[in-house]
């Protein structure tokens, strides 16, 4: 019995579902996970208004005093670059710490990012029971150095790897 080969439509439609089916393949493997870690660095977890605080977590987080320095905080401390601010932003924080938590704040004006540093950086004394990392419970309190046009909108509380954790607008 000889035996006929499909018609060449019919082997384009398995090769178009074999070749479908590769792509979905890869893209679950190689693309999406690299995808995703990209997108929690741009897209927030959570989001607390300006003026409020919010429970995540069993975590209350809210953006406490706001300072803003046009020149250097003290008369010891390194003057500060031409044409920056330095804001000092203290996060409030309540409720129970995860262990193992590190992070770090990033302020932005939507468009912009600096990442924060310490107060001490400044010759700024820490507010009482603060800190600048998550691992410890209590208030969090960082310093930014930015330009003098530019108008912060936001502090972000990211992870070492930079996913957004929590957004406290301003």
């Amino acid at each position: 019995m000889i035996r006929r080969p499909l018609p060449l439509w019919q082997r384009n439609l398995i090769g178009a579902i074999v070749a479908a089916a590769a792509l979905t393949g890869y893209a679950l493997v190689d693309i999406w996970p690299p995808w995703e870690l990209y997108r929690d660095t741009v897209r927030p977890g959570h989001v607390v208004a300006a003026r409020q605080s919010q429970t995540i977590d069993g975590q209350t987080w809210s953006i406490g005093e706001v300072k803003h320095f046009g020149q250097s905080p003290a008369p010891y401390a390194p003057p500060l670059p031409k044409g920056t601010v330095l804001t000092l932003v203290t996060v409030e924080r309540t409720g129970v710490t995860p262990p193992d938590q590190s992070c770090q704040g990033v302020l932005t004006d939507g468009e912009h990012r600096w990442r924060s540093q310490t107060p001490i950086t400044y010759s700024i004394p820490m507010a009482p029971g603060a800190g600048f990392n998550c691992t410890k419970p209590g208030p969090l309190q960082w310093a930014f150095l930015h330009p003098t046009d530019t108008v912060p909108t936001a502090v972000d509380v990211t992870t070492l790897g930079g996913a957004i954790l929590v957004r406290l607008q301003m």
